[in-house]
């Protein structure tokens, strides 16, 4: 679902951090973003099996070993406030 335009909400806070500088700290990562990321690369298509699943496991390896605790977000169900717009999506379809 998303937030509309949640990075011009974000611009005035947001902060360019190394990886190297997140070791001991928590970060939530949206999962579906890093596997559609992998189902997309295009160098792997063919040589690797499942794409997908061995960029989850490198990113998740590097970040680990790394000490950076992390928290998976998936979509869950849509909250009752979007119904109406989702209703209205799903009549213009």
């Amino acid at each position: 679902m998303g937030v509309n335009d949640l990075w011009q909400i974000l611009e005035p806070v947001k902060q360019h951090i190394p990886l190297r500088n997140l070791g001991g700290k928590t970060i939530a990562v949206d999962l579906s973003l890093w596997v559609c990321e992998a189902q997309t690369v295009k160098k792997m298509m063919g040589s690797v099996m499942k794409p997908h699943l061995r960029n989850l496991f490198f990113r998740i390896s590097y970040l680990t070993q790394m000490d950076v605790k992390l928290v998976f977000v998936m979509e869950g169900e849509p909250p009752k406030l979007k119904a109406d717009v989702i209703s209205k999506r799903n009549q213009s379809r």
